[in-house]
């Protein structure tokens, strides 16, 4: 038996397993073992075996011919277990600390990130699942990790016509007769000074969000691994898979728990009576 990583196997099913039955066009061909499983289409596998491994794919005048033969057992059933990821979700903590390693920023960083995962969690569950499976299918294939670099970004005045400016909150009322607060320009113009109880306010010079998902992205990449490598560790015949020792948070010092991948609950059907 080979002995090799998560990763190590994942690459050599999706880059020369899977691909198979899809010609020259490969995982991207309707009928590449991956696409039949995506589309849980397993009966046509076993095509392969009954109808031999010449692929034919012919354009204009010329012909391509691949010798392909069946997919591997073990890369059938990791892709299985790829295509199960379908079917979940990310749990994401209410602490999540996606930018722990910044210096203090009075709460701004901690507000980003929450901005950041309110944003991604606007995304369907069904857009979300998809997401997971082609983090996992798009690492294979680079033979690259997702990027979880984020440079602190400098806190600033924020600035209005080159000149810092202020804010105030106002209680207005509304039509419907409930009264609301919003925030206004605190400078008067009249007497070049600002209102009483006026305020600045802080930006970072660098919006960190697009940094923020990346890290989002590297965590659910972590989780989906270590989901997968307990799910097929036993099962594989030709394959010994070795523990990952890979951080959850490397841009730390320590490895602290983070995102989650979870089953999606069931549809409820509706029963008649």
């Amino acid at each position: 038996m080979k002995t090799v990583t998560i990763e190590e196997v994942l690459t050599w099913a999706f880059v020369h397993e899977l691909p198979k039955g899809g010609g020259v066009e490969g995982l991207d061909n309707a009928n590449s073992a991956w696409r039949m499983l995506e589309a849980s289409s397993w009966g046509k596998i076993t095509s392969f075996a009954k109808y031999g491994a010449l692929i034919q794919k012919g354009t204009g005048d010329s012909n391509y011919f691949i010798e392909q033969g069946e997919p591997h057992e073990d890369a059938v059933m990791l892709g299985r277990a790829v295509a199960r990821l379908g079917q979940c979700d990310v749990a994401i903590p209410a602490d999540w600390h996606a930018l722990a390693d910044w210096p203090d920023t009075d709460g701004m960083a901690d507000a980003a990130v929450k901005k950041a995962v309110d944003r991604y969690l606007v995304r369907t569950a069904q857009r979300r699942a998809a997401g997971i499976v082609s983090l996992v299918v798009g690492t294979a294939i680079l033979g690259k990790q997702p990027d979880f670099g984020a440079e602190p970004s400098k806190v600033r005045m924020v600035e209005a016509g080159g000149m810092p400016a202020w804010f105030v909150m106002r209680r207005m009322s509304h039509e419907d007769g409930q009264a609301y607060e919003i925030e206004v320009n605190g400078f008067n113009g009249r007497t070049r000074r600002p209102y009483p109880g006026a305020y600045r306010k802080y930006e970072f010079s660098t919006d960190p969000t697009g940094d923020i998902l990346g890290r989002l992205d590297y965590q659910i990449w972590v989780a989906a691994l270590r989901r997968l490598e307990a799910e097929i560790a036993t099962g594989l015949v030709a394959h010994r898979l070795v523990h990952s020792d890979r951080s959850m948070t490397p841009w730390l010092d320590r490895d602290l728990p983070g995102v989650a991948i979870i089953e999606r609950p069931a549809k409820k059907t509706a029963v008649a009576c």
